[in-house]
């Protein structure tokens, strides 16, 4: 990767730079210490020349590792002015004491001994006031981080208030009422004997049963995103959700070829809206593109530790500009804008359920490509009744 030319950086990123050039510059004070102690005629004894060295060396690389750790801190930039203002600020003020100190003080025998108080003494206020600046940057943007998360957690406090509300409201109003509409629906279905009359009451009654489906299904993902206790995360059986979700939508989509290459037994950490989230992203590949010569290919590939789920298919695409919009609520999934896409939503929620993740790639030479990773879970399955065990 192509660096960044040091001009063309914003001014308040140049500021470790700034801190590590001060540490080259007070290290070139060693070589102009010699030249004038040589040019005035003075020889510096080799052992006074080493044990200022090695008082001051440490304090100068300590510098330089600010700047250069500071340039990778989580710190944000906007502080990093008020760091190197107590960084230079420190060195101004100790200095200029000290150089008061050098005048009421008896004057020393050598000009190396004046070079080397006052070189110490710079690199003691700048490494200080680095330090003070860097503990005040670093509680200020903790004070912050503790107020996002407040704010943060009261937000989702009032999102959660908001999604029992609804949760409520499907609950009671929406799936009575449907109820009632099925009920009466199912009715005149038995007692009409026109055919168009009762065609249209078998689609009734086929609407709303879709629609309590939705219903329930909508109000199990609402308690698993608003519990307020840990997801009961259990040993699901990946390759058989799989086939079930493949065959349900195969018997929908005749004209889609779908493909699936995946072992038997494959167990992931999850719960029973797996199969939702399988459903969902199999759905939106076919609803969002043409089904007619649609190819759908579902892999899964399994580690020591995590499984991934591949779902490629062969229609338009996704364009990289929203790739990762199609997450939110109300974005649909591919080119054709079909759906509320609800579905990706959910997908991407219950991954964070799950501890898993959810990403969207190309399909070479086109299409579009989900990527689910879950966790891999141990084969866990149930222990046969006592009375069918037989004795040995």
């Amino acid at each position: 990767m192509a660096r960044t030319p040091l001009s063309e950086l914003p001014h308040a990123t140049k500021v470790p730079y700034l801190i590590m050039g001060l540490s080259g510059g007070l290290l070139l004070s060693f070589p102009a210490e010699w030249m004038i102690v040589n040019a005035m005629g003075e020889t510096e004894p080799v052992y006074q020349l080493l044990t200022n060295t090695a008082i001051t060396m440490p304090i100068i690389l300590g510098l330089f590792f600010g700047g250069y750790w500071l340039k990778r801190s989580w710190i944000d930039p906007q502080r990093y002015w008020r760091i190197v203002l107590w960084c230079f600020a420190s060195m101004i003020v100790i200095l200029g004491i000290n150089i008061i100190v050098m005048f009421v003080t008896p004057p020393l025998d050598e000009v190396s001994g004046y070079i080397q108080w006052g070189r110490f003494m710079s690199c003691l206020g700048a490494g200080g006031g680095l330090l003070i600046g860097v503990i005040e940057a670093r509680a200020i943007e903790r004070e912050r981080l503790a107020e996002r998360a407040v704010i943060r957690a009261e937000q989702l406090e009032y999102q959660n208030d908001q999604l029992e509300f609804f949760n409520s409201i499907l609950r009671h109003d929406v799936l009575n009422g449907m109820t009632v509409v099925g009920g009466r629906a199912e009715i005149l279905y038995e007692e009409l004997d026109d055919g168009d009359h009762r065609k249209q009451a078998e689609t009734i009654l086929k609407w709303s049963d879709d629609v309590v489906t939705i219903v329930q299904r909508v109000r199990s993902i609402l308690n698993a995103l608003t519990s307020d206790s840990k997801p009961q995360l259990t040993a699901i059986e990946l390759s058989e959700t799989i086939h079930t979700e493949v065959d349900r939508l195969k018997s929908t989509y005749p004209a889609t070829t779908f493909e699936v290459h995946v072992e038997d037994e494959v167990f992931v950490r999850a719960d029973e809206l797996l199969s939702e989230v399988i459903g969902n992203l199999l759905t939106n590949a076919v609803e969002h593109n043409d089904p007619e010569g649609l190819h759908i290919t579902v892999s899964v590939e399994a580690d020591d530790d995590t499984v991934t789920t591949r779902i490629v298919d062969t229609g338009t695409g996704v364009p990289d500009e929203r790739k990762q919009a199609i997450f939110r609520r109300g974005e649909t999934g591919h080119v054709k804008s079909t759906g509320s896409g609800f579905g990706l939503f959910f997908a991407d929620s219950m991954m964070t359920v799950y501890n898993g993740s959810i990403e969207i790639e190309d399909t070479e030479p086109q299409g579009a490509t989900f990527i689910i990773e879950l966790q891999r879970a141990a084969e866990t399955r149930p222990e046969p009744p006592a009375e069918l065990v037989s004795p040995v």
